[in-house]
């Protein structure tokens, strides 16, 4: 529960500061922070994945790994398309 904790905390924090993000802002700046989140999603992501996967019957690993990557997909997209909404 606490690396959860963590993971959010980080994750605010990244989305808090590229908020101030700017056409004047430097490329830098955006790679540092891009890098930031995505060692923070590979530290989440693969062990969530991989308590989901285990606490599942082998018959159905299929299904639980397309729901998963289903659940994921949706949520990226609904993401985008709401802060499309929003900006515009």
């Amino acid at each position: 529960m606490k690396n959860k904790r963590i993971a959010a905390l980080i994750a605010i924090a990244i989305f808090t500061f590229m908020t101030s993000f700017n056409l004047n802002s430097p490329l830098w700046l955006f790679v540092v922070t891009s890098l930031f989140y995505g060692v923070r999603m590979g530290l989440f992501q693969s062990p969530n994945n991989s308590v989901i996967m285990s606490s599942v019957d082998q018959q159905f690993l299929g299904i639980a790994g397309s729901v998963n990557s289903l659940a994921r997909n949706f949520g990226m997209e609904l993401g985008v398309s709401l802060s499309t909404i929003i900006l515009l």
